[in-house]
């Protein structure tokens, strides 16, 4: 499953703004920022779109951009789920190992949850 986002549609350029970055990223993250609590990957590209589309240069042409998402098998939904929801999705985790019959061991345990704190701390420091 893949989904591809490039900044603009082959054989246009992507327009930047030289303090801020491209339209285009400028959009994505003030988009994830404000939505990714709530809404699915797929649909925060949507709301890209729509707030992209909004944007237009200054100059006497009056240019704008448009991107394009290509979506290669991706048909579930993809939350990026900040602290408390990933939290609460996750409490049980030990519990379940403990009632499996397959064994996981200490140290397997122990990257599981290394790796979910890295993740959490990555997200923290994106998007707070």
């Amino acid at each position: 499953d893949v989904l591809i986002a490039n900044s603009t549609v082959p054989g246009f350029v992507s327009n930047r703004n030289t303090k801020h970055g491209t339209w285009f990223f400028q959009c994505l993250v003030e988009v994830f920022k404000e939505n990714a609590k709530h809404m699915d990957i797929r649909d925060m590209f949507d709301q890209v779109s729509r707030v992209l589309n909004e944007k237009e240069s200054n100059d006497s042409s009056r240019r704008k951009q448009t991107f394009e998402v290509t979506n290669r098998g991706f048909y579930k939904k993809l939350y990026f789920n900040p602290d408390e929801v990933v939290d609460k999705e996750y409490e049980n985790d030990d519990e379940e190992y403990k009632n499996d019959d397959d064994t996981v061991s200490d140290k397997q345990q122990q990257n599981k949850k290394g790796f979910k704190k890295r993740v959490r701390e990555a997200w923290k420091a994106l998007f707070n």
